[in-house]
């Protein structure tokens, strides 16, 4: 846990910019868990922490999580490719969607339970990177 609180002082401090490579592994996808559970996957999107969505697939493929990284670029694949590289663009694309429409919901819960039952795994090599800091 101190690693954690320790790397994300070191964002904080000196930004997301400043991290070593391992460090952004463990911060893009310490974003993703965290916000999928806090709301589901979609609340990734609509937060900051899909500005480093890039960083997060590589993660995953460094990872070998490819279960992860496929139900990740199912909802980014709802997006414009254009929109996913800021937090404006991707609001803009979600609040665009039609309230009524139950597939996109069904897909998104869908997802999260599937992601859901694949944390375990993905935690466990997180906490090992980061205790091997």
């Amino acid at each position: 846990m101190q690693r954690w609180d320790s790397l994300f002082d070191k964002i904080s401090r000196q930004g997301y910019e400043s991290l070593t490579p391992q460090e952004r592994i463990c911060a893009s996808v310490r974003a993703m868990i965290d916000a999928t559970q806090n709301g589901g996957l979609i609340s990734y999107f609509y937060n900051s922490g899909a500005d480093h969505l890039d960083d997060c697939r590589a993660a995953l493929l460094t990872l070998e999580e490819p279960e992860v990284l496929a139900r990740l670029d199912r909802v980014a694949a709802l997006f414009p490719r254009e929109s996913l590289a800021t937090l404006d663009g991707r609001n803009d694309v979600i609040n665009s969607w039609d309230d009524d429409d139950e597939s996109t919901d069904e897909l998104l819960g869908q997802i999260d339970e599937e992601l859901y039952e694949l944390f375990d795994d993905l935690e466990k090599k997180l906490d090992g990177l980061v205790a091997a800091g």
